[in-house]
């Protein structure tokens, strides 16, 4: 059975309750005013990407206002290029005299997403992705506890089987996210024949279909919420026998050209980058996916499209 979703989720009673000014419109504010709109919070924090909606009030910071304090770039996943969302101040904690921890939620269209930052210094050092919405059948959620560890956990299954992957994370002195822990119970190499998740998904979009190498790689690729958007499921193994290695990844691209798609990680690492040809997908890991694949292979190497076998068409009675 699923060993964190038995949490409470009263998520509202940890907040207190306290007017604020709300943070709209294109001024400069100071810091403390920033500050002031995030509530104080006590740990154990807990969200997952079922629920995090539920943390939303009517208090709202302004684009303008927030990206005075925190990187614009943190919003690229999963928004991409858009900034048509709405930015929710959940809260914050942290200790006397060193660094606050503030946690925000933003509420696009399609996208969800919770995201922590630290404030040490004078300025924010650090941000990361906490839970990010997604259309599979995983679950994610984040936890921090009293001590300040970050564990962001990933739960699926299959066939019945109840698989898990868990990250702990931890910020130090010197303005970076780093990774304590990871366990997981999965092992990629258990089935001895490959079963494709997205076999059944549709794909009518342009770059929808199965890409392969040999008898055991491939990129499946599936159509997303929108032509710019697709599902993947990436599986390879390499090396000679009795050493092989290999890699399993699920997540979701977003197109950023004609021919060429992203795929960032969800609270770590990881990055892939798609190139597109009529006839082959090139991947290329461009961050560290090491949670996925062996450590003595990576995510790169090109796919040759697997051509559609068209049902045969009946014939007209003469």
């Amino acid at each position: 059975m699923r060993t964190y979703l038995w949490l409470p989720i009263i998520l509202l009673s940890l907040f207190a309750c306290k007017d604020k000014k709300k943070l709209t419109g294109n001024q400069h504010v100071e810091a403390d005013e920033f500050f002031n709109a995030y509530n104080d919070i006590k740990l154990p924090f807990t969200v997952s990407d079922t629920n995090m909606k539920q943390l939303s009030d009517t208090n709202t910071i302004s684009y303008t206002i927030f990206t005075q304090f925190i990187s614009d770039t943190i919003l690229n996943n999963p928004f991409g290029k858009d900034r048509k969302f709405v930015i929710h101040p959940i809260g914050k904690f942290g200790e006397k005299e060193k660094e606050t921890y503030f946690i925000t939620l933003v509420t696009g269209k399609a996208d969800t997403a919770i995201y922590l930052s630290v404030y040490d210094k004078n300025k924010v050092m650090a941000n990361m992705p906490l839970v990010i919405s997604n259309n599979d059948e995983r679950v994610a959620t984040a936890t921090i506890d009293k001590k300040l560890s970050i564990s962001i956990n990933r739960e699926w299954t299959i066939n019945n089987d109840i698989f898990y992957n868990r990250i702990i994370y931890a910020y130090n002195n010197v303005g970076l996210f780093t990774t304590v822990l990871t366990e997981t119970n999965e092992d990629r190499r258990a089935e001895k024949t490959l079963s494709n998740p997205l076999d059944t998904f549709p794909k009518k979009y342009k770059y929808s279909g199965d890409y392969v190498k040999g008898n055991k790689n491939i990129v499946s690729v599936r159509d997303g919420r929108n032509p710019d958007e697709y599902l993947f499921f990436v599986y390879f193994e390499s090396g000679s026998e009795g050493e092989t290695c290999g890699g399993e990844l699920r997540g979701t691209m977003k197109m950023v050209s004609e021919k060429a798609a992203i795929y960032q990680g969800e609270g770590d690492p990881c990055k892939l980058d798609f190139s597109f040809t009529s006839s082959q997908v090139k991947v290329k890991e461009t961050g560290s996916c090491g949670n996925y694949r062996g450590i003595k292979c990576f995510f790169n190497d090109t796919y040759t499209r697997k051509k559609e076998i068209k049902a045969a068409s009946k014939k007209n009675k003469t």
